[in-house]
């Protein structure tokens, strides 16, 4: 028999209570999403291979990378 000990785990910079998944997904997290520093990522879908050798893959970027990405698709249209 498993027993679950849910510990209620308070941000370090506002002091509330950082939700129970949060710490579940990133457990070593001192901060809520409130305080966090950290950008949201950006995922973006990427297919690889031709014909019926193909899949999709997501891409993960930070917001830094996703916005440089997107500043050049702009300067390859121009």
């Amino acid at each position: 028999m498993t027993v679950l000990i849910e510990e209620i785990v308070k941000c370090t910079k506002c002091g509330k209570e950082i939700p129970p998944k949060r710490v579940e997904i990133l457990p070593n997290t001192k901060t809520c999403v409130n305080c966090s520093t950290t950008g949201a990522y950006v995922g973006r879908p990427v297919q690889i291979g031709h014909g019926d050798h193909t899949c999709t893959e997501l891409e993960i970027m930070t917001p830094e990378q996703a916005q440089a990405l997107k500043d050049k698709e702009e300067e390859l249209k121009n």
